[in-house]
């Protein structure tokens, strides 16, 4: 038969590689994929060109359907964060935080449904869930990633998205010795601040290449910029209502809104300039020894120390009260422009802080005995973090106090961000008062225990291969410690919210950066008020509200929780292979078993009295919450699952490959949602809600196909068409609901017309519905065939198309309010990316442009009244190139965000307008060596 001899080579080395192949190479696949034999000659991967078409290569052997990415070289992986290189995948877009690319969304499910691994082992997280956050992994330690679309019995459970591993260099697969570094600056255009980055990674086998060591290290400062404006805290009233609104609300056409109409208005107006810094110092450590050719141990550390900080300067004005007149409507029934009475306007202060430490360990021995195959996996990962974030909110009036000719004014036609104008000076330091501040610190410790056992038996009987069984066990905990400020954010003995204390003027000065938000035009506040420091204002509201203790965050028991998983895992899966006269075929079908057993532990509340407050009557109707002193509670839950998986490629010996592949996959409840803590918040009787998780959720579930057809030119060129399905029969959803409450308010503080308190409640719950489909087309094109230096030049594109659909979602009817439908969350009906390359010898440049369309980021929001939150269009270029000096030096340029384009976020209609965000340009040049 025609080529079986290398195909049963290749099924060998499949067999071999299915329990161990992660930890054998440095681009290799997750259990039971593909990878170099020991007894082959390990190629080493440089360039562009050469880098894209061995990714090509591990797409083409998959086990099932796959997309890969491999490092330039040795430190020289394609971007600056490994998540921006992942967007180049058909399929993968990711989520930005101040520019800068943090997790990833695959087929429009966001980061919570992938299972993001490190060298096929799960990584502690200093978040709240189970997201990787990419921005603890540098770039220059990584030899490639894995991002498996089709699930199997042999690969963990948790990826509906995609099961994406990331794979550290190992040094037995470089014999000899290596060293690689690079040194670089980096610029922020926004911030005009330049910060360094250095890396450097040592490679060396010993005692006739049986012993490895590889040591890297990586550093990287970066200062940053991010001006932003929001539009949020959105509310409505109906027009007639003479106290909210005395008119006249008219729409655009001067034509009068009729009485009982609800309309919708940003409460508050937001403008803030940040200055952040980031700090990051990791290390990773492989050792290796393979005593004899059978046996094989591998231990790998990983540790990261990340640091970010920022302080944010700005203002707000208020425009939640009372005394809407002058207003113009839109026929979505939004108020566009609108003139407010006797309101101060609000300095907005904030600090943002977090320090974060991740460590990863992990031993890995393989054994080949005979027809054997045995892989044994011991790992503990721990990340620690303490988020913080703190508000300074001081009211701002005229030097001589606030007056009844006072007046703010706002209009939003025309623009994105909101223009105001206000006969109170934003800019006087006199008029600072004494108002709002709130401090919240969390502690977060997550813990991972892993241990996994592999084994892989061939058969080579007739089309049966080889089987693979395994068995894995993990335990996790994750606990939040969240401390807070409520009980002094309106001072402690002297009450501070709404009573224009004067505060001293020394402690401000004007804001000095001119150009703040220089891409908009309009007339907005530029030149607000800063805090010079915030050390001082501190002290000086400790005395005001005569409390030396004023403003420290104490522990809030109902809003901490610990949550601990047991997670035991067996798997068998079959391995086949054989040959038609048309086509040679391989393929496995198996069987994953999982058993879950999860428990929450935490402190209840309940609410016992809620009543107005009768010292501000002016600041939107103020409320007293009192609670009951918490009491512990636990609750346990448990589920299991069978995973079934059946995977099959067609090859047509001619570069032609038809793939299919069908499972039941599954994700678990984000941690985040399954605690047992409840939160009450609202200072407003308009802002009152509750928010609890749920600690009996059950999994998401869902049946998926796919069909992918690939065609592989002997040039390295290569096309694709995938077609995929998901059908969930089980779905977590955001429930948000108004209901009334058991307590009844006196507004008017009359004694005689009480008001029945309501509260929006926010939980999650288990429900079906979603439905998912879509196409991704792929793309690598080589222009080898052109004369002369144009047959450098190269093509990279990928288009992917989603449907989905939500029969079951919970619609949250609101008047006035344009319904998000059966849209599911994360959800782009389009996205692309499109990369030209050259190279020639010692030049390589690459320009790559992403673009996703406008997507539903939640159903009930975080932005107001339960308003859906939308992200709106996003493309982007980013540009890289490098020139070799000689064979041990590069130098080299990078260009993030080339065209400086901003984020923006909107309502359910895209006039009510929550950020615009601008985090500006990232310019990095440097020098790389290799030894």
């Amino acid at each position: 038969m025609k080529n079986l001899g290398n195909y049963k080579l290749l099924s060998l080395t499949v067999a071999i590689s299915a329990a161990f192949s992660s930890y054998q190479a440095s681009a290799a696949q997750e259990v039971g994929g593909n990878t170099a034999d020991e007894s082959v000659e390990v190629i080493q991967v440089t360039g562009i060109r050469s880098s894209l078409t061995e990714a090509m290569e591990l797409k083409k052997n998959a086990s099932s359907i796959q997309d890969s990415i491999v490092a330039e070289d040795i430190g020289k992986f394609p971007d600056q964060n490994v998540a921006e290189s992942l967007q180049r995948i058909p399929g993968v877009m990711i989520s930005r935080t101040n520019g800068e690319g943090t997790a990833i969304t695959v087929r429009g499910l966001g980061p919570k449904f992938n299972a993001v691994k490190l060298n096929n082992r799960t990584i502690a997280t200093s978040e709240r869930g189970r997201e990787f956050d990419f921005q603890i992994l540098p770039s220059e330690l990584i030899s490639g990633a894995d991002i498996i679309k089709a699930s199997r019995a042999n690969i963990a459970e948790g990826g509906i998205g995609a099961y994406v591993t990331v794979n550290t260099a190992k040094p037995l697969n470089s014999p000899g010795e290596h060293i690689a570094g690079s040194v670089n600056v980096k610029y922020n255009d926004l911030a005009e601040e330049t910060s360094p980055q250095f890396s450097g990674i040592y490679s060396n086998t010993f005692n006739d290449d049986s012993f490895g060591i590889l040591l890297g290290f990586s550093y990287v400062e970066s200062t940053n910029r991010i001006d932003a404006h929001e539009g949020v805290f959105w509310d409505k009233f109906v027009v007639g209502d003479n106290q909210r609104a005395p008119g006249p609300v008219e729409y655009e056409d001067g034509s009068a809104v009729a009485d009982g109409q609800t309309v919708w208005y940003p409460g508050r107006a937001q403008f803030m300039t940040d200055e952040e810094e980031r700090e990051r110092t990791s290390a990773n450590i492989t050792l290796q020894w393979a005593p004899t050719s059978e046996v094989t141990h591998t231990i790998d550390s990983f540790y990261t120390d990340f640091d970010r900080s920022a302080f944010s300067n700005g203002m707000q004005a208020p425009l939640h009260r009372d005394g809407f007149t002058d207003v113009v409507v839109s026929r979505n029934n939004t108020v566009l422009a609108a003139t407010k009475n006797s309101d101060p306007l609000d300095g907005l202060f904030q600090t943002r802080a977090e320090a974060s430490q991740t460590f990863a360990l992990g031993y890995n021995v393989m054994v080949l005995r005979d027809k054997w195959t045995f892989a044994g996996d011991v790992a503990y990962s721990k990340a620690e973090s303490t988020p913080q974030r703190n508000w300074y909110v001081p009211n701002i009036v005229n030097d001589g106090g606030l007056t009844d000719d006072d007046y703010i004014k706002f209009d939003s036609r025309g623009t994105d961000v909101i223009n105001v104008d206000s006969s109170i000076a934003w800019d006087d330091p006199a008029g600072v008062k004494a108002h709002w501040n709130f401090f919240s610190n969390d502690v977060l410790e997550d813990e991972v225990t892993e241990v996994k056992f592999d084994a892989n038996y061939e058969l080579d009987s007739g089309i049966y291969q080889s089987v693979d069984i395994g068995i894995a066990y993990t335990d996790r905990k994750k606990t939040i410690d969240k401390y807070d400020s409520t009980d002094t954010q309106c001072g402690s003995t002297v009450f501070t919210c709404g009573t224009l204390i004067d505060m001293s003027d020394d402690l401000f000065s004007i804001n000095t950066v001119g150009n703040y938000l220089s891409d908009v035009s309009g007339q907005f506040p530029r030149d607000f008020i800063f805090i010079n420091n915030i050390n001082d204002y501190v002290e000086e509201m400790k005395t005001i509200s005569q409390d030396p203790n004023w403003g420290t965050p104490v522990l809030q028991p109902n809003s901490s929780v610990e949550n601990t998983e047991e997670i035991l895992a067996l798997y068998a899966q079959l391995n086949l292979e054989g040959e038609t006269d048309s086509f040679i075929w391989r393929g496995n079908v198996g069987m994953r078993y999982v058993d879950n057993e999860s428990v929450s532990n935490g402190f209840a509340i309940q609410v016992l009295d809620i009543s107005m407050n009768d010292q501000v009557t002016d600041d939107g109707e103020v409320i007293d919450i009192t609670l009951s002193d918490p009491s512990f509670t636990s609750a346990r839950n448990t589920y299991s699952e069978f995973l079934p998986s059946a995977n099959v490629s067609l090859d047509f010996s001619n570069g032609w490959y038809v793939k299919g592949a069908a499972a039941k996959v599954m994700t678990r409840p984000a941690l985040e949602d399954v605690g047992v803590d409840m939160t009450v918040g609202g200072a407003r009787l308009s802002d009152y809600s509750r928010s609890q998780g749920n600690p009996y959720l059950n999994p998401y579930l869902a049946t998926q196909f796919d069909l992918s057809l690939e065609f592989y030119q002997e040039n390295g060129s290569s096309y694709s068409a995938n077609l995929f399905y998901k059908d969930f029969s089980s779905w977590i959803s955001t429930q948000t609901f108004v209901q009334d409450t058991e307590f009844m308010v006196d507004r008017n503080f009359d004694g005689i017309d009480e008001t029945v308190v309501e509260e929006t409640v926010t939980q999650k719950s288990n429900r079906s519905g979603v439905k998912l489909s879509g196409i991704e087309l792929a793309a690598l094109h080589y222009f080898d065939y052109l004369p002369g230096w144009m047959s450098g030049f190269g093509v990279q594109a990928n288009y992917t198309y989603t449907d989905s659909s939500d029969s079951d979602a919970d619609i949250f009817d609101q008047p006035g309010v344009t319904s998000p439908g059966s849209g599911v969350e994360g959800f782009s009906p389009n996205a692309f990316n499109i990369i030209g390359f050259y190279e020639n010898e010692e030049f390589q440049a690459r320009l790559a442009y992403n673009w996703r369309e406008s997507f539903l980021i939640q159903r009930q929001s975080d932005i107001g009244g339960g308003l859906p939150k939308h992200a709106d269009d996003y493309g982007q270029f980013d540009f890289s190139t490098s020139y070799d000096l000689n064979e041990t030096f590069t130098i080299n340029m990078e260009v993030i965000n080339l065209t400086d384009e901003n984020i923006l976020e909107y309502g359910d209609v895209r006039e009510r307008v929550s950020l615009v965000q601008y985090s500006g340009r990232r310019y990095q040049v440097g020098v790389a060596f290799k030894f």
